[in-house]
C-alpha cells in the first residue's frame, strides 16, 4: 500500500507558485496511528534516558555517603572527646573568671560571639580549635588581672584629669593629676589590677597613699587614705582591698584620689574606668 502514492499539491497565497508532493497513500489514512506511535517512541526514549541518568546519580551519591560515613566514623575514632569536653569546659570557665574581673572592676561583660576563625574546618582538628581559644582566652585574663582598668571605688566622681579652680579658693586654676570620687571615711578602696605594693604610708598632699606596680609600666595611686590595709613588697591581686576612703593630706573633705601613670608618665585614667 505504501506503493500507492497520493499527489499533494502546495501553493502560496497569490496562487502563482506551486509545488506537488508524492505521500505514500496509507499515511494520509492512517496518520493517527504513525503520529501516536511516534509520540510513544519518543517517550520510551525520553524514560530509558531518565533511568539511566538516575542510575549513575544515585551510584554517585551512594558512593559519596558511604564515603562521608566512614569519614564520621574515622573521626569518631580520632577525636579526643574527653579532651575536647576539658577544654570547652575551660573556656567556660576562663570566661566566667574574666566576667567576675570586670564586674568587680563596675565593667561589662565580655561575650564570646563569632570569636573569629574559619566558620567550616575538619572535625579531626576540633581539640586543636578548642585548645586554641582556651590559649587565647588565657592570654586575654592575664592582660586583665594586670592592667588598671574599672574603678577603684564607686564613688560619685567629682573632679577629672586635667586643670581645674582650685578647691581652696582664690580663684586661681590648678593642675590635676588624677580623678577624685566622693566617699564616707571608712568605705572600701579596691586595687584595679594585680601588682606589688610600692609605697604604703604618708605622702605629702596625698596623705596616707598607696602606690602599686603592676606589668607593663603600670602604677596606679590611691591617696587621701583614712587606712591602709596593704604593706610595702605585698603582692596584691585585682579588685583586693587596699585601704579606706579618708581626707588624709591637702583633702577639702572626705574622697579617694586616684592615678595612673605609665612609665612614669601620668595619664588620664578615665581611659580606663569606662
Amino acid at each position: 500500500m505504501l506503493k500507492h502514492k497520493t499527489s499533494v499539491l502546495f501553493v502560496n497565497n497569490s496562487g502563482k507558485e506551486k509545488k506537488a508532493v508524492q505521500v505514500p497513500t496509507a499515511l494520509l489514512l492512517s496518520w493517527r496511528k504513525y503520529l501516536i506511535a511516534g509520540i510513544t517512541l519518543i517517550l520510551l526514549l525520553c524514560a530509558s534516558l531518565c533511568f539511566f541518568i538516575f542510575k549513575k546519580t544515585s551510584s554517585f551519591y551512594s558512593l559519596a555517603y558511604k564515603s562521608r560515613l566512614e569519614h564520621v566514623n574515622r573521626v569518631r575514632e580520632e577525636v579526643n572527646v574527653e579532651k575536647i569536653k576539658a577544654a570547652f569546659k575551660s573556656i567556660d570557665q576562663r570566661m566566667q573568671q574574666i566576667n567576675r574581673l570586670l564586674a568587680e572592676r563596675g565593667l561589662s561583660k565580655l561575650t564570646l560571639e563569632h570569636a573569629g576563625g574559619p566558620e567550616i574546618f575538619d572535625m579531626t582538628n576540633i581539640d586543636e580549635v578548642a585548645s586554641l581559644y582556651d590559649s587565647g582566652l588565657v592570654k586575654a585574663e592575664n592582660l586583665i588581672r594586670h592592667t588598671p582598668i574599672g574603678r577603684p571605688h564607686f564613688g560619685e566622681q567629682t573632679s577629672g584629669f586635667g586643670h581645674r579652680y582650685n578647691p581652696f579658693g582664690n580663684g586661681s586654676v590648678e593642675s590635676h593629676s588624677g580623678l577624685d570620687f566622693k566617699g564616707e571615711i571608712g568605705e572600701t578602696v579596691k586595687t584595679t589590677a594585680d601588682g606589688t605594693v610600692v609605697h604604703a604610708g604618708p605622702k605629702g598632699g596625698y596623705g596616707n597613699c598607696v602606690i602599686v606596680q603592676h606589668q607593663n609600666g603600670f602604677q596606679t595611686l590611691y591617696g587621701h587614705l583614712s587606712k591602709i590595709n596593704v604593706k610595702e613588697q605585698q603582692k596584691i591581686r585585682s579588685g583586693e582591698k587596699i585601704g579606706e576612703v579618708g581626707s588624709t593630706g591637702r583633702s577639702t573633705g572626705p574622697h579617694l584620689h586616684y592615678e595612673i601613670l605609665i612609665n612614669g608618665v601620668r595619664t588620664d585614667p578615665s581611659r580606663y574606668t569606662k
